[in-house]
């Protein structure tokens, strides 16, 4: 049984550690090498569009992986009574819920936008994808870390 349960923990750390790892790596790598290699705004903007597209079901169908194991770890916690460490599962479940629903706005919201922004617009859309990303990397970090700390309470 224990071995279960280390092994549907292991699952769902090494997922939500990909997502924060594809993150880091679009924000701090990829769009910033992009962006010195393509001349141009456009260029840029149609290459970021082809490497997007389809990109956003993956991106859910591994949040909805996180929350099922997650859901299957918080269903083997039941037993702990350490108020603490339900505080902490809380606090990452709304850090969760939190990024899952802005990357649905800038899934479905701003990314249309942005597809459909003039050469002028694109500066203003890339810098609020920026904030976007950052704040996704700390939600999705923060929750992480509560699920290790309550992990050890």
């Amino acid at each position: 049984m224990q071995l279960a349960r280390w092994m549907l923990a292991a699952a769902h750390v090494l997922a939500g550690a990909a997502w924060f790892g594809a993150m880091f790596y679009s924000l701090a790598v990829l769009h910033p090498r992009a962006r010195s290699f393509f001349g141009g705004p456009r260029q840029l903007e149609d290459f970021l569009a082809h490497l997007a597209a389809g990109a956003r079901w993956k991106v859910l169908g591994g949040a909805a992986f996180i929350l099922v194991t997650g859901v299957g770890l918080l269903v083997w916690s039941i037993a702990a009574r350490s108020s603490g460490k339900w505080a902490l599962l809380l606090v990452k479940t709304v850090l969760f819920v939190v990024a899952v629903a802005l990357f649905c706005f800038a899934s479905w919201v701003l990314w249309p936008a942005r597809t459909l922004a003039s050469t002028e617009e694109i500066p203003k859309f890339q810098k609020r994808f920026r904030r976007v990303a950052v704040t996704l990397l700390v939600l999705v970090g923060a929750s992480l870390a509560l699920g290790v700390v309550s992990s050890h309470l």
